[in-house]
């Protein structure tokens, strides 16, 4: 699923053989992948001194957290109940994202960073999938606090990929209609850990512009703050061809790109840097749906 070695090919680098040192891109990449180890240690995202303040509104995120309705109790249940292949422990799937998970959360530690968008170039790349396993991954951490939210806002279709029920429109969050809290639902864990959905039901008319507006900003950045997650993952619409992903990268601390195996191109990762240039950090680039034909991996093996 996570396949490094064909994104890098097809962005320029070209495959050693073993012990042979590698070769120099044939063009310069914007942005540099956090997911690759060039991390700062400057910022922590721990080992921070909390004041009296912040320790009211940490009792009172725990205690709203704890409120959320639960409905399944295990997040490996996600993908049992759902269309995409599995994401319960012990697949394929899980073991990627579980992979990914480490180096996400390194780099969340280190950086201080929380909030992350997942999107593509284009539809069908398989950024929802990514994004569900991915929480599903994080939620399987003892007193760790995932948010998923289905910010595909036109097309919302992160409820029927689950196979859930959402509890309403995000508009009537969005519009200070409904409290942040009552669009929540949760999934495993216990009151101090799991996985907080907010799903939706319905698509948000004119949602670029909606989210321009400061009340829908301070909405959304509501329903996060009121049960403060350790991790917020925002399943994006694509970055290209789609105003409303532009539209939201002020409200993320960082991108993660999902490529298309089998459909994107060079192209397509290079036109999203320009996009992200400047305006939010890339993590680094999934390699979905891809085959991996290189013999070097079944060498010496019959």
């Amino acid at each position: 699923m996570v396949n490094t070695r064909i994104l890098e090919e097809r962005l320029g680098w070209r495959a050693t053989e073993d012990g042979e040192a590698p070769t120099p891109p044939s063009r310069a990449i914007g942005h540099q992948p956090m997911l690759q180890g060039r991390v700062d240690s400057a910022t922590r995202g721990r080992g921070r001194r909390v004041g009296p303040s912040r320790l009211n509104r940490k009792t009172e995120a725990e205690e709203a957290w704890a409120t959320i309705p639960v409905i399944l109790d295990d997040p490996d249940r996600l993908a049992a109940r759902g269309h995409a292949p599995s994401i319960a422990r012990g697949s394929a799937a899980a073991a990627a994202m579980d992979q990914l998970r480490t180096q996400i959360l390194r780099v969340i530690d280190d950086k201080g960073l929380r909030r992350i968008g997942i999107t593509s170039p284009s539809r069908g790349a398989g950024r929802s999938f990514v994004a569900a396993g991915l929480a599903a991954s994080i939620a399987r951490l003892d007193a760790m606090r995932v948010m998923l939210i289905d910010s595909d806002l036109e097309y919302p279709g992160l409820a029927d990929l689950l196979d859930l029920d959402a509890p309403g429109p995000l508009e009537a969050v969005l519009s200070e209609q409904v409290s942040p809290e009552e669009q929540l639902r949760r999934v495993g864990g216990d009151d101090h850990g799991g996985l907080a959905l907010a799903l939706n039901s319905a698509p948000v008319v004119q949602a670029a512009e909606r989210m321009m507006m400061p009340e829908a900003i301070l909405a959304l950045r509501a329903m996060i703050d009121c049960v403060a997650p350790d991790v917020v993952i925002h399943d994006l619409p694509p970055l290209l061809n789609d105003p409303v992903a532009p539209a939201l990268l002020s409200q993320l601390d960082a991108v993660l790109l999902v490529a298309d195996g089998k459909r994107s191109t060079a192209q397509d990762v290079l036109e999203c840097e320009r996009v992200l240039e400047g305006q939010v950090p890339l993590l680094g680039v999934v390699l979905n749906k891809s085959e991996d034909r290189d013999p070097r991996r079944t060498r010496g093996r019959h």
